[in-house]
């Protein structure tokens, strides 16, 4: 069994005994509150979120951690550990197929039309090899991803399907987004599917995006992130996911047409990056709306792959 079945297999088991954990009141009265992100550019909107004081106008004083995938940090908030993080709707599909009581309570991130009219796509997969142009280029080729049957070889699997190769004929290593670039540099691997501020920092030195391998090949506006909770903590606490969820609304909505603000917030979650790479990130695109289409499109992918039993819970992942 791969990592991740192994976590949701446990998880089932760690919801049957574990309380929710958390939601202690801090010196200035607030609610504290734990949500789980991953380790990328787009953490930068909970801080400016913060510091428009959308939590503290809920009452919420947030404290984030970071997991190196969604399906990392599902055991945290399944267990109780932390009341809310992000995930991708594949990792949140697979838990639900599995038994695991988890729910999305906004969007996060997606690809789709940002604040300044481009099309964007959060992840792409990088090579420095000349000869890997397009996704079909990846037949018998190493891809570096940051959590197996997850978003991204569900997704290159679909581009290299999609582009008329094999995609068997891909192998897929899981490791952290940092560590990839180091991988990619020595030849431990052919390609690596990456998000900012990686993207930004190796396109500068040289390398290129495989064409055909962003999200959108494979889904079509596709969710990247959705911000979820247990359903113990709905049950059981609905005033405070309403508050979380009312907080996570307007950070989304101010983000999504104030991008300087986020960009101005990035070195706060990778404190050494290069103020000139800083300038030129990509931004992610920030949801406002959780689309049924895109999740009904990876449903039908993860069933085509038999990741799960059909049908996909679209309706009891949505809120």
């Amino acid at each position: 069994m791969n990592r991740v079945g192994r976590t949701l297999s446990v998880l089932v088991a760690l919801t049957l005994v574990a309380g929710c954990g958390g939601g202690g009141e801090s010196a200035d009265g607030l609610r504290e509150v734990t949500i789980g992100l991953v380790p990328a550019a787009v953490t930068a909107a909970i801080h400016v979120g913060i510091d428009q004081k959308f939590f503290e106008q809920e009452g919420l004083k947030p404290s984030i951690e970071t997991g190196q995938g969604g399906a990392a940090l599902l055991p945290a908030v399944a267990s109780g550990q932390m009341e809310f993080a992000s995930s991708t709707p594949v990792s949140l599909l697979m838990a639900r197929d599995r038994g695991l009581k988890v729910r999305a309570i906004t969007p996060w991130t997606g690809d789709g039309t940002s604040a300044d009219g481009t099309v964007k796509s959060s992840n792409v997969v990088l090579a420095k090899d000349p000869s890997i142009r397009s996704a079909r280029d990846l037949e018998g080729r190493t891809v570096a991803i940051n959590a197996l049957r997850s978003v991204g070889d569900l997704t290159i699997r679909e581009a290299v399907r999609h582009a008329g190769g094999n995609p068997d004929k891909v192998t897929f290593v899981e490791m952290g987004f940092a560590d990839m670039p180091g991988a990619l540099a020595q030849g431990h691997v052919d390609g690596i599917w990456t998000a900012e501020p990686f993207i930004t920092t190796l396109v500068a030195k040289g390398h290129h995006a495989v064409k055909q391998t962003d999200n959108s090949d494979a889904v079509p506006d596709m969710a990247t992130q959705l911000i979820f909770t247990s359903q113990k903590l709905i049950d059981d606490d609905p005033d405070l996911v309403a508050a979380m969820t009312r907080a996570l609304g307007k950070t989304l909505a101010y983000v999504k047409d104030n991008p300087d603000k986020v960009r101005a917030r990035i070195p706060t979650v990778f404190a050494e990056l290069d103020p000139a790479i800083v300038k030129r990130l990509d931004l992610d695109v920030y949801e406002t709306q959780l689309r049924r289409e895109p999740l009904e499109r990876i449903g039908r992918l993860l069933e085509l792959e038999k990741w799960i039993k059909p049908p996909a819970d679209i309706a009891g992942l949505l809120p």
